[in-house]
Formats: structure tokens, C-alpha cells, sequence
């Protein structure tokens, strides 16, 4: 994959179109800005410990792009969401999804959820795990909105700005065994 030149902070119209594209190493560093950018710089994953991360067998990401438009191939996109995924078992694990914040509210998030859920049901999976800040109730809500369920909590998991602790929700989404679903 080429790297595009422009940045996830780039000005947009509105009218741009998203592609969703397999990642693997090789982008990395975009990985890791489109994950600075949704998380904060300081929270956000370094290109080199994402690239370990899909060195492991089971693993694998997924970037969203952004076009100026559909038809548009010489374009490779600006990146502005990621999500990456792991198999181990039988089961999924969302390890980290994020959009660019200046592209929130667009679908990207739940675009990038859905097709990562699909490939890991067409490869067997019937459970997805993920963990969430208790205060991200947008994502909260977009996994409720995909059926993921509350199951547990994780004391003081996430640390956020100013040192404050905030409780990790966990959820999963239960896939129908044997019946289509």
C-alpha cells in the first residue's frame, strides 16, 4: 500500500468516499496516526508495537480511507479509521477500534465493526469480546447497537488525562450456533 501524503487531520468536504482496505505491517505507521488521533498522542499505539501486534498468527487490522471519489483508484485515501482484531479459539477480540475525530458520526466506526465481524463469523468465530471506557458512551453505544452485551468490568483499567482511573466495561456479541445465527 502506498502512503498517502496528506494527513488524518486533512480538511474534508463531506463528500469524499470511504473504502474499507485490509492492513497489515507494512502500514503500520498509519495505523499508529490514525490511532494517535482517535485516542490522544500519548494514549495512542507506536507503529512498531502495532506491527509486533499483527506479527502474531490470528491477527489483523483494517484501515478505512477516505476518497475524494469512488472511482478515483490512483487515489490510495487519507486514513481515517482502524480497527484491529484477533482469532484465537473460536473467538474474537476487538483489541482497539478508532476514527479520526474529525470524522466521527459518520458510520466509519460501525463500518469498520461490522465487516471485521463479518470475516471473523465467515472463519468461525461465535464470540467477539472488547473492552470499552465506561465513559465512551458513544462507543457504548454503537456496540450495544451490534448486539455486544455488558458482562463484566475491569476496575480503574483505562488511565485517562490528569491520572484520573476509569472502569473498562466488557462486552460480547454471541453468534448463533448451527442455525444461521
Amino acid at each position: 500500500m502506498n502512503k498517502p501524503t496528506r494527513t488524518t487531520s486533512a480538511a474534508h468536504s463531506g463528500k469524499e468516499h470511504i473504502i474499507l482496505r485490509e492492513a497489515g505491517a507494512e502500514a503500520a505507521d498509519m495505523l499508529a496516526r490514525v490511532h494517535a488521533a482517535a485516542f490522544g498522542g500519548e494514549k495512542g499505539w507506536s507503529a512498531q508495537s502495532i506491527a509486533e501486534m499483527l506479527a502474531v498468527e490470528g491477527t489483523e487490522a483494517m484501515l478505512a480511507l477516505a476518497r475524494e471519489t469512488e472511482a478515483d483508484k490512483q487515489d490510495d485515501g487519507v486514513p481515517v479509521g482502524m480497527i484491529i482484531t484477533r482469532m484465537v479459539w473460536g473467538d474474537g477480540e476487538i483489541l482497539t477500534l478508532g476514527v479520526d475525530p474529525s470524522w466521527r458520526q459518520r458510520g466509519i466506526g460501525g463500518r469498520l465493526l461490522a465487516t471485521a465481524m463479518n470475516g471473523m463469523v465467515m472463519l468461525g468465530v461465535n464470540r467477539v469480546f472488547l473492552e470499552v471506557a465506561e465513559d465512551n458512551t458513544a462507543a457504548i453505544t454503537l456496540y450495544e447497537s451490534l448486539k455486544f452485551e455488558r458482562m463484566g468490568r475491569r476496575p480503574n483499567y483505562y488511565l485517562q488525562e490528569g491520572g484520573r482511573r476509569v472502569d473498562a466495561l466488557m462486552m460480547v456479541r454471541v453468534f448463533g450456533v448451527g442455525c444461521g445465527g
